[in-house]
């Protein structure tokens, strides 16, 4: 459970808890199935999240190697790598793919 779950959420998870079975907050769930559903099966880095998560906001490789206190060349092997793991050949095909599978979310505006 999250420490913000709704009362109605609490109640369900108590009930399936009680019955022997397993609870799992729904947010919780979906980034286990996306872990597990990346395509090609590679799991991302926290610092590959991080930079899929600032390319997703429109970011070019020097403000994320900004944003992430890194060298431009890191920042095109991260995105080669985040390419490679989803199974896609451009940035905007990465951040399709990783909101579809619930990797990244795009930032509340």
């Amino acid at each position: 459970m999250l420490k913000d779950a709704e009362w109605a959420d609490v109640c369900a998870a108590i009930r399936a808890v009680a019955s022997g079975e397993s609870y799992l907050a729904p947010a919780i769930a979906r980034r286990v199935v996306a872990q597990l559903t990346t395509p090609n099966g590679g799991t991302l880095s926290g610092r590959e999240i991080e930079a899929l998560r600032l390319l997703a906001t429109g970011a070019e490789n020097k403000e994320i190697a900004r944003a992430m206190r890194l060298s431009e060349a890191t920042v095109k092997s991260h995105l080669l790598h985040i390419f490679a793991k989803l199974g896609v050949s451009d940035r905007t095909a990465a951040v399709v793919t990783a909101l579809a599978h619930g990797i990244i979310t795009l930032p509340e505006t």
